[in-house]
């Protein structure tokens, strides 16, 4: 069986989907700190000839290491103002009405905190990506680990044979740790596809750029835009 985990991020990138396509399952990992101004709570999306950041605010509190699933929303207010820009952008696009309405109830959901919301839409993601694996939520486990010692114990928790990464984790994955575990390791290599936005093509924004703009062929777009090297 093959592994990767990731951490819920707010209207994950393209980029997230290709290395999930890779796998038989998937940890998301609640448990690990939350990251101001990092993609915990923030995307890009498209506006005009430009990217633009949307972000959720959230209430922090005193402590410096402070778990994801203990970070709540701050209040409503962001949602109009997001689903708004969503709109601006893309409701000319192809394909906008098949998604939208979909993203904006899960937006507009009272949702406990913020990884409910990005793991909802997420699953939504998932769904329409047509991409099937098991879903193992972190918090549910009293996982102590961190860093690849962490990675090492979701494998074994998970009776995973095989793990993958993007290249995000080499400053700080520890390769050989999987050898001696008798895990093998594999890094995503990923190559951003380029596909019709209608205008100058801008990469790196949310998934739902693609969506709204070729529909039920980003499904394709996401599994061919990655391969896997497996580690020396």
């Amino acid at each position: 069986m093959m592994l990767c985990a990731h951490q819920p991020v707010y209207l994950p990138s393209i980029h997230l989907f290709n290395k999930i396509s890779f796998c038989d399952s998937l940890v998301l990992l609640g448990h690990c700190q939350f990251v101001k101004q990092s993609w915990h709570s923030r995307n890009q999306i498209r506006s005009g000839n430009n990217k633009l950041f949307l972000t959720v605010p959230v209430l922090r509190g005193n402590k410096i290491d402070q778990r994801l699933d203990d970070t709540l929303i701050c209040n409503d207010h962001w949602k109009r103002k997001h689903l708004r820009s969503i709109r601006e952008s893309y409701s000319k696009r192809p394909y906008f009405k098949d998604y939208f309405p979909e993203i904006e109830q899960i937006i507009l959901h009272s949702h406990k905190n913020l990884i409910a919301m990005n793991n909802a839409l997420l699953l939504k993601f998932l769904l329409w990506l047509d991409l099937t694996p098991k879903i193992i939520y972190s918090e549910n486990y009293d996982i102590k680990d961190h860093k690849t010692d962490m990675l090492i114990t979701l494998c074994k928790m998970t009776s995973a044979a095989q793990y993958v990464s993007n290249e995000g984790a080499r400053t700080y994955l520890d390769e050989g740790l999987f050898k001696q575990n008798n895990i093998q390791h594999y890094w995503q290599e990923f190559t951003h596809p380029i596909y019709d936005q209608g205008a100058n093509f801008i990469p790196n924004l949310s998934i739902i750029d693609a969506l709204f703009n070729i529909g039920p062929d980003c499904a394709n777009l996401v599994r061919d835009s990655g391969t896997l090297i497996l580690s020396k």
